[in-house]
């Protein structure tokens, strides 16, 4: 037996049904306008990860500028211990082509490369006189006058990367 069926769309299930399709297309739309943010925000981490590994780049290179220096260099006649020492001092590095081997000389000032700025400001440093540790404070009447602590500051944007090194004349 084969029966007959008629299928009617009412009044109410045709609201229904654009009730249905509204709700899928707002649910669609949250979902997509959530992967937008999603990708807004991951490349806004790269772009900082990269600008941040740049940095770290840049201030390591300055530290190994500086050890270069010491070692190019006479500590007490045109080496680190005849600098001005101080914050209001900062330094930065010039490569002299003009010298075979190239050598580096030191500026005064803050270098600026791109969206960044850096610069290296020399500390003096004073020993404990009975362990010969070094001093978290200067201490004049302490003075160790074959040390230096290097400070390398590179900022870019709103955030600030500090590098710490001490450097002694060896020679």
């Amino acid at each position: 037996m084969i029966s007959n069926f008629k299928f009617q769309i009412t009044n109410s299930s045709r609201g229904s049904i654009l009730l249905e399709a509204f709700i899928a297309v707002m649910v669609i739309g949250i979902v997509f306008a959530l992967l937008l943010d999603v990708a807004a925000l991951s490349l806004k981490t790269s772009t900082f990860v990269r600008q941040s590994s740049q940095a770290n780049f840049m201030a390591k290179e300055s530290m190994e500028t500086v050890r270069s220096f010491r070692d190019g260099t006479t500590w007490a006649s045109n080496g680190l211990g005849t600098l001005n020492t101080g914050a209001a001092n900062p330094y930065y590095f010039i490569l002299n082509t003009g010298t075979n081997p190239a050598t580096w000389t030191l500026s005064s000032g803050t270098e600026t490369v791109g969206i960044f700025t850096r610069n290296i400001v020399f500390d003096k440093v004073s020993r404990d006189p009975t362990t010969q540790h070094i001093e978290s404070i200067y201490n004049a009447s302490h003075d160790d006058p074959n040390t230096r602590r290097a400070t390398v500051t590179v900022s870019f944007l709103s955030k600030t990367l500090t590098l710490v090194s001490y450097f002694t004349n060896w020679k």
